[in-house]
């Protein structure tokens, strides 16, 4: 049997959505989560340029991170570390004349 959560998460000024399909694939034991920046719509995240991931995991992954959102905050926390996202967000905070 599967089960959709739909929880909501604020990180950084960004408003994201998180739906959680628990037992997407109960065979192998694969959770799946969609994300989506919801304000700024479709904005760039850390792990996607588009607003929008979808990440097939396994159950246990999400259970000893504390759930979806301790999840998705984790990943979002670690990958806004790379050399990419920092200059993505020093990018948007000049602005561009081109």
């Amino acid at each position: 049997m599967t089960t959709v959560w739909e929880h909501r998460l604020v990180w950084q000024d960004h408003v994201i959505e998180i739906i959680h399909t628990c037992g997407y694939c109960r065979q192998i034991g694969l959770d799946h989560l969609s994300i989506t920046c919801l304000s700024p719509e479709r904005a760039a995240l850390p792990f996607t340029e588009t607003g929008y991931k979808s990440h097939f995991l396994h159950e246990t992954d999400v259970i000893m991170r504390g759930g979806a959102v301790a999840y998705v905050t984790a990943w979002l926390d670690e990958a806004s570390q790379s050399p990419e996202w920092k200059a993505h967000v020093e990018a948007s905070r000049q602005g561009s004349l081109f």
